[in-house]
């Protein structure tokens, strides 16, 4: 394949499209068509997602479900130990726009803080083979997305 040498451009964001074009350590979405949104969720209080609530109607699913209510989930990650889960999210309406238009105009923290009060509301077990509770010590944040 031939290299073509690039006399204009940089590694920034697309204009119009990621919220923060010229920012360090923002998303910079190149095969999604809307800014993406990643989180973290803890279950907290020592909880942990275990492997048989990876099944149908188990509490992965029912977080899932939550989120997908008003976003559109690219994919998600579920540590077995340690009650954590990551979600990388392609848009979403959740919580309140933060001004501007679109998809974009929802920031991380805004939607991180409207999840966290979904699940938290749900205040119930949610796991089928095991107490998985959702309720007050559920935390969801948006530090940006990092691989490892």
């Amino acid at each position: 394949m031939a290299i073509q040498t690039r006399y204009a451009g940089d590694a920034f964001g697309i204009n119009n499209f990621d919220p923060s074009t010229t920012a360090a350590g923002s998303i910079i979405s190149t095969g999604l068509t809307k800014a993406p949104v990643a989180l973290k969720i803890l279950l907290g209080n020592s909880q942990n997602f275990g492997t048989n609530e990876m099944v149908t109607g188990g509490a992965v699913e029912t977080v899932l479900r939550n989120i997908a209510i008003d976003s559109t989930v690219v994919l998600y990650q579920v540590e077995t130990t340690g009650g954590q889960m990551s979600v990388l999210l392609e848009a979403s309406g959740a919580g309140s726009n933060d001004g501007g238009h679109g998809a974009s105009s929802y920031s991380g923290a805004t939607v991180a803080a409207a999840i966290q009060t979904r699940l938290q509301a749900l205040a119930t077990n949610v796991g089928i083979a095991g107490n998985v509770y959702m309720g007050p010590g559920v935390t969801v944040t948006s530090a940006g997305f990092k691989l490892a």
